[in-house]
């Protein structure tokens, strides 16, 4: 593919302003991010952005909640067995996805290039055949979208999907 030439997505979706945590585990006797993730389970809190990185015996799990769970979210990690060195909370994130038919490895690199070449942050990164999805600063979204049609080509009269409304259950 030619370095100029645009790759045709299928779409983009931006997520509602969310609160992204990373709990570190660096030794065993660390507690792992399931307690946390069994918490929310348990109060039907809805994580629309979870992934996990690993370094031989040192994990780092990422996860997303919508900014007004964040307070819950808190409450339950100052309830279990966590150092506060191990856990890095980043407000007014915003989760983009774009779905790039096939195209996900290559255009994966000329996504993160154009960020880094202006300056936008990229918190989080997970693909799938049918995804890219990365956490970002919320209030950037717009302008990362421009700066992405550098690179990528929308179907006709796309425009990114914005969620309008939220469905919550009611905790347990």
């Amino acid at each position: 593919m030619d370095i100029t030439e645009k790759t045709h997505i299928g779409g983009i979706k931006f997520s509602q302003e969310l609160v992204q945590f990373s709990v570190r585990r660096t030794d065993l006797s660390d507690p792992p991010a399931e307690k946390i993730l069994t918490r929310l389970a348990e109060k039907n809190i809805n994580i629309p952005f979870l992934c996990s990185d690993s370094v031989t015996d040192k994990t780092t799990t990422h996860f997303c909640v919508d900014h007004s769970d964040a307070g819950q979210v808190d409450q339950i990690i100052t309830l279990l067995p966590y150092s506060a060195k191990n856990i890095t909370t980043i407000r007014g994130i915003g989760l983009l996805t774009l779905f790039p038919h096939r195209n996900s490895l290559g255009l994966l690199g000329r996504i993160i290039n154009t960020l880094a070449r202006h300056d936008l942050a990229v918190y989080t990164c997970v693909t799938s055949i049918s995804a890219l999805a990365f956490t970002t600063d919320f209030n950037q979204l717009d302008c990362i979208v421009e700066k992405l049609l550098d690179v990528i080509e929308l179907p006709q009269n796309h425009a990114p999907f914005r969620q309008e409304f939220q469905l919550k259950q009611p905790p347990r």
